[in-house]
């Protein structure tokens, strides 16, 4: 035990040695004062036999006091040794015994005192020849003992309505007794009963789960052990008794008097299980314990009040359901859990509260969630906010019980929506469309907001309610008209036209145009359509700004990537690049007038355009959709005033750039005749088809249609149409209603026009308004894409899996294809199987399973 010792391990010799300690003379101190005084004494070597204390007078008056008042007066720490010695056990014990049941009541002890018991305890601990801990232990085990049994015998004789109280103060004197006597016998805790406890399975480690630890506790833990064997278990019936009637009252609303004391008594049955202590925290703080263990106190209180609570609210729950209504049952219900939860949080222990609150939820709410749900469709139909929230809150710790909730609002939502966007008639309908579904959006994400607190299944039934909505097929229809209305809507926006509008205006308008987008499932079809009005915006130059079509790119990057908008990003730059290309070809043309002095260079600005990022077509080169129209302008022949111009940037162009192939778009090229013959000089913008038929007018005033065509390379419908337009607008007259190819087309010399400065509209080619949606949705162009897009997909995920099943793949699929378009399973096999063809997959010998080849 010598060698073992703390206190023996700081010197290198059982000698003797001095420490001078200066204190103020004490006098009488309760054992409180005496443990704060000494929490960090246990581990000092200032205890051993000793002299009695000498008080010497240093001769120091306290600072600021008066003449003749008293001076300070210290006590002399003497030697202490801390060599184990041969102890009469007997003798120390018959004055150490006194000092136990007196830390135990918590009567005033002297720091002398004090510090002499726990000199004797180490005494004891380090006693030669033999330790006398194990009989030190015993007799302070039975000393704890007897005091309890007289504790017992005390309590039994109180008045049963006192017991409660008695009880309380009884405990609180223990409970602080008991941590100054673990405090005071801290040697006896580490050298005797953790070696007793852990000798064993340090030796034999590899059966430590099949070893019995000994029964030997710590001293503060014994004492509770004994508290809680002794006594609390002989009275324990009328204990609980009276607590659950003391929360029952309460719960009625007949508040204890001495709430404070239940809670004290309640809380005792953790604080009896204690195994570890805190150092003695200040004054007027209660101790914590490290670690509790509450299978006594579950066992004691916690499964009788959850029965009893059970009893109580299922009682209680039926009666208010057969009296009130179920909006009323609804908000009483909420207030009685806020109560039950602020009660258990003031009487019992925190891992009681949660439980408390669980089994309040099932008996009020899930026992009668039926009832709730049988009225949660009038509720939501009459949009009762209040209600709902109240609905919300109660269903939702309930597994499973907001199902129904979501399913009312989401069949809800689709059904104003789809009265909403239905029967949708003007020139408008596109803005209609866009303005009544961001009603309905904005309606009901902000009940989503303040009546379901964005919980996530109400925002995921919002949106599949949406999404119907937006994707709905009017009769007839085999295509959404959604992403048509929508790539109008954001043209009407970005144009010129649009008036009143400020920046801030119009990119909230464009965010609210990305909310609806995100709920179109064709985004493919979206994109076909807005990139073919982004062309016509950026080759006319009619867009509102150029920093507001980026703006609705990066929002449309946003939503689907990078891939999504690569196309459009590059029809900015090619505009940028075009616009760079135009001046250097303006001084290249200044540069060469002077050696052609014969030729005329119609000033130009040409837009050079990658065939694979523009959604155009040269009317001349025959597709699926415009052959009519390709034969028609197949000998078409340039105006012989553009063809210098035109001859010589082709020169230019290839020079800079061998091998690039310029395909002109005569269809979109514009260009500004001057009217002289009349009496004001009118400008009019028109295409190059137009301007050729009014050219040939520069050398007679009437022409027949047929020798028009001849003369300018158009026939057929193409020529008729292109006519039309510029008799629109008078330039040209003709006295036949209908317009044939035997029809005299004259020139009108008494042409007036409200400004100097007009527009013909292009010829119309197949563009019914009502109908593109159906004839984009299902061209060879679109179906090829899908195609393409969907290859690549399924290349992408067999590359990165090798080895797939077939619903494994099909569902990877389905959610890299969700972001542009929704493919149905047949279309998804045919892709499948046209890579088995060109040898990227290959069946394996399992059933239904892909291999990828490299």
């Amino acid at each position: 035990m010598l060698r073992s010792s703390p206190f023996v391990n700081l010197l290198s010799s059982p000698a003797s040695f001095l420490i001078l300690k200066l204190k103020p003379v004490s006098g009488s101190h309760s054992a409180a004062t005496l443990a704060s005084d000494t929490q960090n004494t246990s581990n000092r070597t200032t205890f051993g036999r000793r002299r009695a204390p000498v008080s010497i007078d240093l001769g120091v008056q306290e600072p600021g006091a008066k003449k003749g008042s008293r001076r300070l007066t210290f006590t002399e720490a003497v030697m202490y040794s801390l060599k184990p010695k041969v102890v009469d056990f007997d003798t120390v014990w018959v004055q150490l015994r006194p000092a136990i049941i007196d830390i135990l009541n918590l009567k005033p002890m002297s720091n002398v005192h004090w510090h002499h018991k726990f000199s004797d305890v180490y005494d004891i601990c380090v006693s030669i020849p033999t330790p006398l801990s194990e009989r030190l232990y015993g007799e302070v085990k039975a000393c704890i003992m007897q005091h309890v049994k007289e504790k017992r015998q005390q309590i039994n004789e109180v008045d049963p309505d006192r017991l409660i109280q008695e009880y309380n103060k009884m405990w609180e004197v223990f409970h602080e007794g008991a941590i100054f006597i673990h405090r005071l016998f801290g040697y006896l805790n580490k050298q005797f009963v953790k070696q007793k406890r852990c000798t064993d399975l340090d030796n034999f480690a590899q059966y430590a789960a099949f070893l019995q630890i000994p029964d030997v506790k710590e001293i503060g833990c014994l004492a509770l052990e004994i508290w809680k064997e002794e006594l609390v278990k002989g009275i324990l019936p009328q204990l609980v008794q009276f607590l659950l009637v003391s929360i029952d009252s309460d719960r009625k609303g007949n508040f204890p008097q001495e709430a404070n004391v239940v809670s004290s008594v309640i809380n005792s049955f953790v604080k009896m299980e204690e195994t570890d202590f805190d150092v003695v925290p200040e004054t007027g703080t209660k101790p914590k314990a490290r670690e509790s263990i509450t299978a006594f106190y579950v066992e004691s209180i916690e499964k009788p009040l959850l029965l009893d609570t059970e009893t109580y609210y299922s009682t209680l729950a039926q009666r208010m359901l057969s009296e009130l209504s179920c909006s009323q049952y609804m908000e009483q219900v909420i207030v009685l859990l806020e109560q039950e939860e602020l009660r258990a949080k003031k009487y019992l222990h925190e891992s009681s509260v949660s439980k408390i609150i669980s089994l309040c939820q099932r008996v009020m709410i899930k026992a009668h969630k039926d009832k709730l749900h049988s009225v949660c469709h009038a509720l939501i139909t009459n949009e009762e906010n209040k209600d709902l929230r109240n609905m919300y809150r109660l269903l939702k710790p309930i597994q499973a019980g907001l199902s129904v909730m979501v399913k009312e609002f989401e069949e809800y939502v689709k059904k104003k929506g789809l009265e909403a966007v239905s029967g949708l008639t003007g020139e408008n309908v596109p803005q209609q469309f866009v303005e009544n579904v961001l009603k309905v959006y904005n309606k009901f994400n902000d009940m989503k907001t303040v009546v379901f607190m964005e919980d996530g299944e109400f925002s995921s039934g919002l949106d599949k309610a949406l999404q119907g909505v937006v994707n709905s097929k009017e009769f007839g229809q085999t295509v959404p008209k959604a992403s048509e209305r929508l790539a109008r809507y954001t043209d009407s926006l970005l144009k010129k036209s649009t008036k009143g509008l400020s920046e801030s205006d119009l990119e909230t308008k464009l965010g609210n145009a990305i909310v609806i987008f995100r709920y179109i499932e064709d985004k493919d079809i979206f994109q076909k359509f807005y990139s073919k009005m982004l062309a016509n915006r950026l080759i006319a130059s009619t867009s509102v700004s150029m920093d507001a079509e980026e703006v609705m790119i990066n929002k449309l990057k946003q939503a689907c990537g990078y891939e999504f908008t690569s196309k459009l990003s590059r029809m900015f730059t090619d505009i940028g690049l075009s616009q760079e290309l135009s001046s250097t070809f303006d001084k290249h043309i200044a540069e060469i007038k002077s050696s052609r002095p014969g030729t005329k260079f119609v000033p130009t600005q040409a837009l050079v355009l990658q065939a694979g990022s523009w959604p155009l077509n040269a009317p001349q080169l025959s597709t699926n959709t415009n052959q009519q129209t390709a034969q028609d302008v197949a000998d078409f022949h340039l105006p012989y005033v553009l063809l210098p111009v035109i001859q010589e940037f082709e020169t230019f162009y290839t020079g800079k750039h061998n091998g690039r192939k310029l395909t002109w778009l005569y269809n979109m090229s514009q260009g500004d005749v001057r009217l002289t013959y009349l009496d004001k000089q009118y400008v009019a913008q028109m295409y190059v088809y137009q301007m050729a038929a009014v050219l040939c007018f520069e050398r007679r005033d009437a022409i027949s249609v047929k020798d028009i065509g001849e003369e300018i390379g158009v026939s057929g419908d193409y020529l008729l149409k292109t006519l039309r337009t510029i008799l629109d607008v008078s330039i040209l007259t003709c006295d036949d209603q209908a317009l044939t190819t035997d029809s005299i087309v004259r020139l009108n010399m008494s042409m007036t026009a409200r400004r100097m400065k007009f527009r013909l509209q292009a010829p119309q080619v197949n563009k019914v308004v009502e109908k593109e949606q159906e004839s984009v949705a299902n061209t060879f162009q679109v179906t090829q894409d899908r195609k393409y897009y969907m290859e690549c997909a399924i290349v992408r995920i067999m590359k990165t899996r090798k080895v797939l099943k077939h619903n494994a793949l099909v569902t990877e699929i389905m959610d890299q294809t969700k972001g542009r378009f929704t493919p149905d399973v047949p279309f998804i096999k045919k892709s499948i199987e046209d890579l088995i063809e060109k040898m990227y997959i290959q069946r394996t010998d399992q059933n239904d399973e892909y291999q990828y080849l490299a």
